[in-house]
């Protein structure tokens, strides 16, 4: 892989979004088809409206939406954001784990990197829009990116020959920050499965920056659902919104891990600015 090494970063990037953006598609494929029955490797994809099988020109990635003007050419009915949304974010998440390790396609050990990085965001796009769709985090999910960045720690090991010691428990450690809170809650204040989730976060970070992206989680959640109450309340709705039932935690602690992951902004360092 050597010689693609000498190509200009321009060059690369092309494919590479190019790939993610069909990627972006199977992720819609797997969100929309996992718990309901339907196979995610077989079936043609239609229209969940009408039924009717989707040729080829309309399963292109984002440009089927862009022609079709976000509508079904047969029955009329309305194609969800959520097509192109997700797309574009496993392009974007694709080209960051390219930003992320830039001597990916130097040699084996930075591409299976490369590959484990952009796995990770794959998975994290898939958990944030299957919560936010249904309010539930299947376990599946979670484990596989927690498998993913046990991976990352073993290829950290594998070029560099050392483990931070802190980062192979920041993992359990986060965890059990949230399993606690459930415990003494009954499940209340916080699912388990944000627990889950929050163990291949450590893991990807590390204690630190774990910690970090956790508290950053927690100042947007609660700023969103701050702002969704006054909504509401401005709004004059008679139903009553609960934090914990209907905002899901999950995308806020996906937004939290991108934040310190891919611009290393330090929360704990905020923080303390904040106290003197």
């Amino acid at each position: 892989m050597d010689f693609l090494a000498a190509y200009p970063a321009p060059m690369l990037f092309i494919p590479i979004i190019v790939f993610g953006l069909i990627a972006g598609s199977f992720l819609n494929v797997v969100i929309l088809r996992w718990n309901t029955g339907m196979s995610i490797a077989k079936g043609r994809s239609a229209c969940f409206s009408c039924g009717a099988p989707l040729r080829w020109y309309e399963l292109i990635p984002v440009a089927s939406f862009i022609i079709q003007r976000g509508a079904c050419r047969r029955c009329g009915a309305k194609i969800s954001w959520q097509y192109p949304l997700v797309e574009v974010s496993a392009a974007a998440a694709f080209a960051a784990a390219a930003l992320r390790v830039p001597e990916a396609f130097s040699n084996p050990l930075s591409f299976a990197s490369f590959v484990l990085v952009a796995a990770l965001l794959c998975f994290y796009i898939v958990i944030v829009a299957y919560d936010l769709r249904h309010k539930i985090i299947p376990d599946f999910f979670s484990y596989a990116a927690a498998f993913i960045s046990l991976g990352l720690i073993g290829m950290e090991w594998a070029m560099t020959g050392n483990i931070d010691p802190y980062r192979a428990i920041a993992g359990l450690a986060l965890f059990l920050f949230f399993w606690f809170f459930w415990k003494i809650s009954k499940g209340r204040w916080m699912g388990l499965g944000d627990g889950k989730l929050a163990l291949s976060i450590g893991w990807a970070l590390g204690l630190s920056q774990g910690i970090s992206a956790l508290l950053l989680s927690f100042w947007i959640g609660a700023a969103v659902s701050l702002a969704a109450m006054a909504f509401q309340r401005l709004s004059r709705k008679s139903a009553a919104l609960g934090m914990r039932s209907e905002i899901p935690f999950g995308p806020f602690l996906v937004i939290g891990f991108l934040i310190v992951f891919l611009w290393g902004i330090d929360a704990q360092a905020i923080l303390s600015h904040l106290a003197v």
